[in-house]
């Protein structure tokens, strides 16, 4: 596990670089045509200005936890008699209430990035942007089994079924082209292509895992096989084969810039990637809209290992003899020595062996659109958002209402769907005093400030640009 916790400090390390980072688009964003990076979730969107720069680590700084089971309140809540917080492992805690909201399969997403460079541009033949990014996106899947074995001990005769434990983490610096144009005046196309640079990576191939228990033995049985990228790491392998040492760059731990810089635009490992986006508009009131992102892949080759888990292991049990101890060796010094000694056991079974090339995809993501104007500055939305994740397929749905003032204010109330939560009540607001463009939306504000121990996911997106030849209702093409 050591192993796993430096892959990812230093993940966190290259991408970072000392810049605050954030995560994946809020739905909100989609129809807010006011904010320049609304084209990053839909590619045929087009800013309602000529030209604009994003200002670096500021535009956008945005941040998002998803938990597909666990509400905030599932996991930290108010001690029933005292003035206190308590989680489920407290005496006092819920255990039961906490198991109830395990499903078969639960996972934590996460998909990080902030841009170090946006510009945008409208030309003659239509709308440009150029944008260099930082990315990290990092699924966790952990089976119920594995929370029911954790809290409720193990049964005699049981066999808990961890199947699909597994993680999967990809660091990634991100280039990308995008061009929007109309065709006709119905009709308005979008596409994005993107250069990828692997930073590093994590990936789980294989996962089997089961315990099996009696009141005489454990039966521990795994199969586990990981892909890893560690360019930022010297895996040390003895004579045997066996890994002896992981020796990370130092430099890269003191935040050197330069060191950090060589890792993040990593040629040896390179990807590609296109997003898609089309608008189309049957009449004066409606706007159809749809868009592909993350249709792409990064081939891993620098720093290549193969990670396996392999073992069946028959825990018998501990024999303590109290009259054997004296005061310098107590009982619970032994009981630490007998479980260390068992860790250190199975851990001994995690072998790193040089690897080959592999590739992993991103995680793409499918969005559907309509939009109903009442007036030209005030519309409602429907959005569908699929996230094609390696384990399975999350749906969202978001609702909105959308005003505008023209240059000066974009204003937006939403309402998702999100991991089976319909409580999710979201805010955006764009505004623009003189050439400064700032911004600030989220598919939650509102209900984690109402329900807060209700929270499954949060997120906030929040940006500054610098936008300049806006342009007036009647001097827009009928698609914008």
């Amino acid at each position: 596990m050591k192993v796993f916790s430096r892959v990812i400090i230093c993940l966190g390390v290259i991408l970072t670089g000392g810049l605050q980072v954030g995560a994946q688009v809020t739905n909100s964003l989609y129809f807010m045509h006011g904010v320049p990076q609304s084209s990053r979730i839909n590619p045929a969107h087009q800013p309602e200005c000529g030209f604009y720069f994003g200002i670096p680590s500021i535009s956008p700084v945005r941040v998002e936890v998803s938990s597909s089971s666990l509400a905030y309140g599932d996991v930290i809540y108010p001690h029933p008699t005292e003035d206190s917080l308590i989680t489920p492992l407290h005496p006092m805690g819920d255990k039961q209430a906490f198991l109830d909201q395990m499903k078969p399969l639960n996972y934590v997403v996460s998909d990080i990035g902030t841009s170090l460079f946006s510009v945008g541009f409208r030309t003659g033949i239509g709308f440009f942007s150029l944008d260099l990014t930082t990315r990290l996106d990092g699924n966790i899947y952990f089976p119920g089994d594995l929370a029911r074995l954790a809290f409720e001990g193990a049964g005699d005769g049981e066999t808990y079924t961890l199947d699909g434990l597994a993680s999967d983490l990809a660091g990634f610096d991100e280039i990308s082209l995008g061009w929007s144009g109309a065709i006709g005046q119905n009709w308005q196309i979008g596409v994005r292509g993107k250069l990828l640079f692997g930073v590093g990576n994590l990936t789980t191939t294989k996962s089997q895992l089961s315990v099996a228990t009696s009141e005489e033995v454990w039966n521990i049985r795994s199969d586990m096989l990981f892909n890893a990228s560690l360019p930022f790491a010297e895996v040390v392998y003895d004579q045997e084969g066996m890994v002896e040492d992981i020796i990370i760059d130092e430099e890269l731990l003191n935040l050197n810039p330069f060191e950090i810089a060589r890792y993040a635009f990593n040629k040896r490992n390179l990807g590609a990637g296109i997003d898609l986006g089309i608008n189309f508009r049957p009449g004066d009131r409606w706007l159809l809209s749809a868009s592909l992102l993350d249709l792409g892949f990064i081939s891993w080759k620098d720093d290549v290992h193969q990670v396996s888990y392999v073992t069946e292991y028959d825990f018998t049990s501990v024999e303590v003899n109290p009259f054997e101890f004296s005061d310098d060796n107590t009982i619970g010094t032994y009981l630490d020595s007998t479980l260390t000694a068992l860790i250190d056991t199975l851990a001994g079974t995690l072998e790193f062996t040089p690897g080959e090339v592999y590739s992993s995809r991103l995680n793409s993501k499918l969005y559907l659109g309509a939009s109903w104007y009442v007036t030209p500055k005030i519309n409602f939305g429907l959005l569908s958002r699929t996230d094609f994740l390696k384990s399975t397929i999350v749906e969202q749905v978001t609702a909105s209402a959308n005003f505008t003032t023209g240059r000066f204010l974009n204003f937006t109330l939403s309402y998702s769907y999100i991991n089976s939560y319909f409580k999710n009540l979201g805010v955006g607001i764009s505004l623009n005093a003189g050439p400064m463009n700032l911004y600030l939306i989220s598919d939650n504000a509102l209900s984690d400030l109402f329900w807060p121990e209700e929270a499954k996911s949060s997120n906030l997106w929040f940006g500054m640009n610098l936008v300049f030849g806006f342009r007036e209702k009647e001097d827009r093409p009928l698609v914008y």
